[in-house]
Formats: structure tokens, C-alpha cells, sequence
């Protein structure tokens, strides 16, 4: 287990905890409360400040989670990366199909992006460029310059 990268996102969560309530806040003074109806309700939710903490609580965990797997292929850093930013692109359509508003929508994606860069960064400042190769052990008679 990489106590590193656990510490590195544990930290990230924390960064985006804060931008995210700092967010929530704004657009509830700004344009006020976040309306949803999420997919498949008929009933128009309120978008609380828990629910958007919960979310990059879950977030934060999932990406330190996808970070130790990343570990495994050959260019940890790039496929974290690749897939993060995949999936901040494709969940930031979520927002515009299900707010009631469109400024609903632009403040769900600002709190998306204020919880992903602090995540992600931190875990990839964690994550190699390159996974380290192992050498395979050469047989005893090769390592000690024999011929057959």
C-alpha cells in the first residue's frame, strides 16, 4: 500500500472539501438554491451543501482507489491522468441534463472542477512518469561469465 499516495489524496479531499463548500456558497448567494430533478424522479431536489460534500468525499476516494491501480501500467501518471480527465468531461454533461437551470448546471461543473483539480493533482505528483522496470535474474552459469 503506497502511504504516499493515500496521504497525497487524503490531503487532495481535504483542499476540495474547502473549495467545494466555498462554491456551494457562492452559488447560493449568487443564483440561488441548485434545483435537480435527478434521472429518472419527477421530483425537483435541492442540491444541499452535505450532498455536495458527500459527493467529493466518495470522489476523492474513488480517485485514490483508480491512483493505486494506475500503479500497475506502464505509465501510471499519463493513464491517471487520461481517465480522470475523461470522466470529469463525461460527468460534467450530468449537471446540464438534470438542473432545472442552466446556472444550476454551470455551478454543479465549477464544484466538479474545484473537487478534481486539488484530487488529482496531488495523486499525480504521487504517481511515476514510468513504472519501474524489474530486471529477470540471469542464470548463475550466464552471471558469472561461463560458455557452455
Amino acid at each position: 500500500m503506497n502511504t504516499a499516495l493515500i496521504r497525497a489524496g487524503g490531503i487532495g479531499i481535504g483542499v476540495a472539501l474547502v473549495l467545494v463548500a466555498i462554491a456551494h456558497v457562492a452559488a447560493d448567494a449568487i443564483s440561488g438554491p441548485l434545483l435537480v430533478t435527478p434521472p429518472g424522479g419527477s421530483a425537483v431536489e435541492d442540491v444541499t451543501i452535505g450532498l455536495a460534500l458527500m459527493s467529493t468525499v466518495v470522489g476523492g476516494v474513488a480517485g485514490i482507489g483508480l491512483a493505486l491501480v494506475a500503479q500497475r501500467f506502464g505509465r501510471p501518471k499519463a493513464t491517471f491522468v487520461a481517465v480522470c480527465v475523461v470522466a470529469l468531461v463525461l460527468y460534467g454533461t450530468v449537471p446540464f441534463t438534470a438542473a432545472e437551470e442552466t446556472t444550476t448546471a454551470v455551478w454543479l461543473n465549477v464544484m466538479h472542477v474545484a473537487a478534481a483539480l486539488p484530487i488529482v493533482g496531488l495523486l499525480a505528483r504521487q504517481l511515476p512518469v514510468a513504472r519501474a522496470r524489474t530486471e529477470r535474474p540471469q542464470p548463475e552459469s550466464e552471471s558469472m561469465g561461463a560458455t557452455s
